[in-house]
């Protein structure tokens, strides 16, 4: 007899209909990765087009296995958080995954306005709520549960996923390193990264830089000839891959960099090319133990020489750095991740 498939709610506090970036990359794998294991039902959007939603849903909650959250980083609304409180109530294990607090660092926390002043001081009582009512509650790193409660002992790690992109050799001139996300925030290091492709020109290295980043995201002001601007989300960043050599990571060493988990970093790792990441503690920690790539300092004299040390490599180093984060990525892909979320809601003592 086949045994039946778990039911799960997913509550995506995002919108997913406006493209992939960070947070919905994530929701959106996991939806697909979880529904390959489990009936899985999603809500997702607004807070108000949630609290319909999830109204909807009420009179169903004793026939599912589990609630999945995955929290914003604004505010969760109240629908959000009775629906999760009446769940626990009846007995349904609520699975909450805080996934930033990037208010609480001035580096990210943008030019001061009164909406984000109170966004700031009404977000740790919010995410304490979100807590309050879960069952459970997962990070994607030990210092993102400190920095939200202080404590990180015995916490739930859950960080981003890989996906496999397609398995390409890069073409014989290939001379791109690639790098996806915004281009505008001086936190993600862009200036030393062009700062840095730029010596390494000087140097002799005919490298060029494929930014793949969303409108509005990309570097301000002209871009220099061997600078090229792409528009493309998921599967589609696989096509610019024969052109690519590394991936490249210059994000600047601060206290919410040190602590936070970037997906594109996991990402990267399915691209199956070496990386070139700076030394923040959690990206360092991925890049060493899978032994896929360089590691320097969050510099312009840095981030030139990993530029330098890859492109002068072997293409068999080269090629030993790529196997090995492909390795890693399977090691770390959605599907790994949902199975997580599945244990955690439904042990397998239990199931």
């Amino acid at each position: 007899m086949t045994p039946q498939r778990p039911r799960l709610l997913m509550v995506a506090m995002y919108p997913l209909d406006r493209g992939l970036w960070g947070a919905t990359t994530r929701i959106t794998q996991l939806r697909d990765a979880l529904g390959r294991i489990a009936d899985l039902d999603v809500v997702s959007g607004t807070r108000r087009q949630r609290a319909s939603q999830l109204a909807r849903r009420v009179g169903s909650l004793r026939r599912l296995d589990g609630v999945y959250v995955e929290s914003s980083s604004t505010l969760p609304g109240p629908a959000d958080l009775a629906f999760m409180a009446l769940a626990r109530a009846r007995g349904v294990p609520v699975l909450t995954y805080v996934r930033d607090a990037q208010q609480l660092f001035p580096e990210y926390a943008g030019q001061p306005t009164l909406k984000r002043s109170i966004s700031r001081r009404a977000f740790l009582p919010a995410v304490r709520m979100l807590m309050a009512a879960s069952t459970h509650v997962a990070f994607p790193s030990r210092g993102l549960a400190r920095a939200i409660h202080g404590d990180a002992r015995d916490v739930l790690l859950l960080p981003p996923g890989s996906r496999l992109a397609a398995d390409v050799a890069p073409e014989r001139d290939a001379s791109n390193l690639l790098f996806v996300g915004p281009m505008n925030r001086a936190a993600h290091g862009a200036d030393l990264l062009v700062a840095a492709v730029e010596e390494a020109r000087a140097a002799g290295i005919d490298v060029e830089l494929i930014s793949v980043s969303r409108p509005g995201e990309e570097l301000p002001g002209p871009a220099p000839a061997w600078l090229h601007r792409e528009r493309a989300d998921g599967p589609e960043i696989d096509r610019f891959l024969p052109r690519v050599v590394a991936t490249i990571t210059p994000r600047r060493k601060t206290p919410y960099n040190d602590l936070a988990v970037p997906i594109k970093v996991l990402e990267y790792l399915g691209y199956g090319r070496p990386l070139i990441v700076t030394d923040t503690e959690e990206t360092t920690a991925i890049v060493r133990d899978a032994a896929c790539g360089v590691i320097v300092p969050d510099t312009v004299e840095g981030l030139t020489g990993g530029i330098l040390e890859v492109f002068r490599a072997s293409p068999e180093q080269r090629g030993a750095w790529g196997a090995a984060a492909r390795r890693a990525a399977e090691r770390n892909s959605w599907d790994v991740r949902a199975r997580q979320i599945l244990d955690i809601l439904q042990p397998p003592s239990s199931a």
